[in-house]
């Protein structure tokens, strides 16, 4: 392993206007404009180890898994982007988590897949006074990226912190409020005043960028074959990117309290984490002293550089050496609702 990083955690990866990747596989609306996934295949656990992926840093320049891992365990805080319905990319998160946690000799395991609202259970799984099957149920989170997903893929992730000594942190805000801001708008939230505040976060910056690229997504979803390209109004895409901004503001202060007290690996569908995404852009500036790394981890089954999609995606993109293509229905991340 080297502990020379690349040049991109020695600064921001730039905010880049790009097309964000082909989206594909994704549902109709539920709730207004916030989207689910529907992932018809049922999880199963893959066996992978990280000497059978290819890395590359975000300017494509071929690396190693331990030259990875070599240069994350010096960042204070790891984001790490995932397609939900990756086996081998849950396969892979499981170990780099593992050796994250193990190198920090402890630390924090941050998850979009848990609400700021079930914490306890949480930690109730961590100090042993509940089962995984419990943990699961409570939080009903058992078909959270498809049926059997989360003990075929977000168990194991977890167990690999437990085991390295990391915590477990509930980083999203629940559901209800996502859901009432995309039909309602940001003014139908409890008052500043309300002891519902807390378990959710509203962004402080501009995301220019990310909003066009959500236009793009929304497009994309409701194209029809044959059918002239649909309009997204901008009334749509404000509700829709409110409540996508909401999901993002959250865990990014659920990742900066977190860093109060460890060093913290953060977990999320990729479009909150690529070229520098929402999630990571609130967390840069709670907190610009840290330094930062992001990884997306990519379903391809070739080792040669895809510059026209992966150029800037993350600090460190990994080719999972999946063989479920993205035309089988990948997801890209966006709100799943459980």
């Amino acid at each position: 392993m080297t502990n020379n990083p690349p040049y991109s955690l020695m600064r921001p990866i730039p905010d880049i206007t790009l097309a964000f990747a082909q989206v594909v596989g994704l549902s109709l609306f539920l709730c207004a404009c916030v989207s689910t996934t529907v992932i018809s295949k049922p999880a199963k656990r893959v066996a992978v180890t990280w000497d059978q992926v290819c890395v590359f840093t975000g300017d494509g320049a071929p690396t190693t898994w331990g030259a990875m891992i070599g240069a994350l365990v010096h960042c204070d805080a790891v984001f790490i982007g995932e397609l939900h319905d990756d086996a081998h990319g849950h396969a892979l998160q499981a170990q780099l988590v593992g050796q994250l946690m193990a190198a920090w000799r402890g630390g924090a395991l941050s998850i979009e897949m848990l609400e700021r609202d079930e914490q306890h259970v949480a930690d109730q799984w961590l100090a042993g006074e509940i089962d995984s099957l419990a943990l699961a149920q409570q939080t009903k989170s058992e078909s959270w990226a498809g049926a059997n997903s989360w003990v075929e893929w977000y168990q194991p992730v977890l167990d690999a912190a437990k085991a390295n000594g990391g915590v477990v942190i509930a980083a999203n805000a629940p559901r209800k409020y996502v859901r009432l801001v995309s039909k309602e708008g940001v003014e139908a939230l409890p008052s500043a005043d309300s002891g519902e505040r807390p378990l959710f976060d509203t962004p402080t910056v501009n995301h220019c960028e990310y909003r066009e690229d959500l236009r793009a997504i929304m497009v994309e979803m409701r194209q029809e074959d044959g059918q002239v390209t649909p309009v997204v109004s901008d009334d749509d895409l404000d509700r829709f990117l409110a409540a996508q901004l909401m999901w993002d503001a959250t865990m990014a202060r659920s990742v900066a309290k977190a860093r109060e007290h460890y060093r913290v690996a953060h977990m999320a569908g990729c479009f909150h984490i690529d070229r520098s995404g929402a999630t990571v852009a609130e967390f840069r500036a709670l907190r610009p002293l840290d330094k930062v790394a992001t990884v997306s981890l990519v379903p391809s089954n070739v080792c040669k550089f895809d510059s026209k999609n992966d150029q800037s995606r993350a600090s460190f993109v990994v080719y999972t050496q999946s063989q479920y293509l993205q035309d089988e229905g990948a997801s890209n991340g966006l709100l799943n609702m459980k």
